[in-house]
């Protein structure tokens, strides 16, 4: 085994499994979803061992994908070994990118290990919809994370579940290099339900969040205020994205995540994702 905590949860038709392990720069958490027939995403390779000894006394028949990266879609050649021939289905516009990979920085491969590439994926696209034996998950685009980043959702007696994949983050000031503030808003926005029903949000990274409305909504009127602030800033300041960070968030102390992950995660990535939003892949590195 890889020396993770291993937890397993249930909310509604799902089942959670939330895997903790130390490493050299803090603990790295992840999640995996089980419904019916199906996993969603498969955690990054340090993590392989623990998931296929959690998941062997009833494999899945099927993997969905809702992006690319490394802690997501890790392990789905050592399912494939493991259990046969899986159907992987995957974003059509990231198939090339994990088809391909196998290398990522090293700070990635600390928390999350090197990718195996996985060839002969099934393309899908937002809107499609997966019948899990019973359970009916709908791919639902939310961009901001990165580009063509999916979501699923799935409306369950009277409850809506949305598995988020990266699209929700505690600390939307450490952003992804790949991201785009005004499509985050908006993604979150488009997962809410319609009318009274509740909502509860599965996210990769993090706790369950049973009240998913209030979470969503906050979020991306949080972000809507905060690119606002990022405008203005430029309007009148220093032009570069991390002239600018600092102007707005030096307060806060040194960006740490900045620092460790050569500005893949940076408060630089998000002033970048308000002034030159990130919608094609790959991405440069902020200024």
């Amino acid at each position: 085994m890889s020396g993770c905590t291993v937890e397993g949860s249930v909310h509604g038709p799902f089942h959670r499994l939330s895997f903790l392990r130390g490493t050299p720069m803090g603990v790295a958490q992840m999640s995996v979803y089980r419904v019916g027939d199906t996993l969603i995403d498969t955690g990054g390779t340090p993590i392989g061992p623990d998931l296929v000894a959690a998941l062997a006394g009833d494999p899945p028949r099927r993997i969905l994908l809702t992006h690319q990266h490394e802690d997501h879609v890790g392990n789905v050649a050592l399912l494939r070994r493991h259990f046969g021939a899986l159907p992987v289905h995957a974003p059509r516009q990231h198939i090339v990118i994990i088809e391909s990979t196998t290398r990522v920085p090293d700070y990635r491969a600390a928390f999350w290990g090197h990718p195996e590439a996985s060839r002969g994926l099934l393309p899908y696209d937002p809107g499609d919809e997966f019948d899990t034996g019973g359970t009916v998950l709908e791919a639902v685009l939310t961009p901001g994370h990165t580009p063509h980043h999916v979501a699923f959702v799935a409306n369950v007696s009277g409850v809506r579940y949305a598995l988020t994949g990266d699209l929700y983050t505690s600390k939307p000031l450490e952003a992804w290099y790949e991201s785009a503030a005004e499509d985050m808003a908006a993604s979150h926005r488009r997962l809410l339900p319609k009318g009274s029903m509740p909502l509860v949000v599965l996210p990769t990274h993090g706790r369950v969040k049973e009240d998913g409305v209030t979470l969503l909504r906050e979020a991306a009127d949080w972000l809507d205020r905060e690119a606002e602030r990022v405008v203005r800033a430029a309007a009148s300041g220093p032009t570069s994205h991390r002239a600018l960070a600092g102007t707005l968030y030096g307060h806060l102390g040194p960006d740490v995540a900045d620092a460790y992950s050569g500005g893949e995660i940076s408060r630089a990535a998000f002033v970048r994702s308000v002034l030159a939003p990130v919608r094609t892949l790959p991405a440069s590195l902020p200024t």
